[in-house]
């Protein structure tokens, strides 16, 4: 008989479930990645949109940036950046914080938006590129 150790549905559904404790601390996890890329500066941009909720209308947040001036990403890196598992302080000779097993981007990520764009560019934002 043959069947999956890991269940996707499950899957997924528990590392969205994966322990961050609210917004704050998945946020804090990708503006840690800014400063550990060499930004010096960051911001944090939050876009909110009402919604009707019980016959009374609320902001809920809609979307969260996190934009620095760090060095950007590669095609490489960024093609990797949101998958489980993998990043490019794996090793431990290129740790230097507290990444090491490229859970950060992907985990904060997932447990706060269904859909996650990463945007990066190294030779000016006309040159951007994009994974998701």
């Amino acid at each position: 008989m043959s069947f999956s150790i890991v269940p996707a549905h499950l899957a997924v559904k528990a590392m969205r479930d994966n322990g961050y404790k609210n917004a704050a601390y998945a946020v804090a996890e990708l503006m840690d990645n800014s400063i550990q890329a060499g930004a010096k500066h960051v911001e944090l941009l939050i876009a909110e949109h009402n919604v009707l909720t019980n016959q009374r209308e609320r902001k809920r947040v809609h979307q969260i940036a996190v934009l620095d001036d760090a060095c950007g990403m590669s095609a490489h890196t960024l093609r990797i950046a949101l998958q489980f598992g993998n990043g490019t302080r794996l090793e431990k000779e290129q740790r230097n914080g507290i990444g090491r097993f490229g859970m950060g981007l992907p985990a904060s990520s997932i447990s706060q938006a269904q859909r996650v764009d990463v945007w990066s560019w190294q030779d000016g934002p006309e040159n951007a590129i994009h994974t998701y």
